[in-house]
């Protein structure tokens, strides 16, 4: 038996149809806006098809599900006991804002400055540069007025300043200059990493 529709249906139907395309469209044109959709939905980073890290040092990729410190380059000890100087050449590193760390066996503080660190009056210069010479980022201070960041509880923590960040140009290289202008037969060990990206960084 055939089923007869009133006009209030007819209408509470097209009305329906109506909206339901018009949400549609709605949700296409607002996805052009967001430049990674996909992070929002899936909560995973972008991809890079083309990543190729060739410069120093040891580069991991920790996969699109890693919501911060997705990248990260190892570049080895670094000796805070005595003057030195380290040049890093960077090359094919992803285009995500990095950075720079020095990594130190010893607790973050709970509150203000650490105690019985060995090298808060050691003086490092650090500075990025590109092919062309030009100074991306020059950073100089004593070690107790760089910010301290990692785990409270954890036997390391990681140093760093505002001036130690910087994205690097897609297949553009760079040299990372590292100087320990003030040793201290008291400090402790350190490493040289850099870290970032991220699907929580965007």
């Amino acid at each position: 038996m055939k089923k007869t529709l009133f006009p209030s249906e007819k209408i509470s139907l097209l009305t329906a149809a109506t909206a339901l395309f018009f949400l549609l469209c709605g949700c296409q044109t607002i996805k052009q806006f967001i430049p990674n959709d996909e992070v929002s939905r899936f909560g995973t980073d972008r991809k890079y098809p083309d990543l190729n890290y060739t410069g120093d040092g040891n580069f991991t990729d920790y996969g699109r599900k890693a919501g911060i410190l997705r990248f990260v380059l190892d570049l080895g000890a670094i000796d805070l006991k005595k003057d030195a100087t380290q040049v890093h050449q960077l090359k094919g590193l992803p285009e995500v804002k990095f950075v720079c760390y020095l990594r130190v066996d010893h607790p973050l503080p709970i509150l203000g400055k650490p105690k019985n660190f060995g090298a808060a009056d050691s003086v490092v210069e650090m500075s990025l540069e590109d092919e062309n010479g030009t100074k991306v980022f020059s950073e100089k201070a004593p070690l107790k007025n760089w910010g301290w960041s990692g785990s409270v509880g954890a036997p390391q923590s990681d140093l760093y300043t505002h001036k130690t960040m910087f994205t690097p140009k897609k297949d553009k290289p760079y040299l990372l200059s590292l100087k320990i202008r003030k040793g201290n037969p008291h400090a402790p060990q350190a490493q040289l990493l850099l870290m970032g990206g991220g699907w929580k960084a965007f």
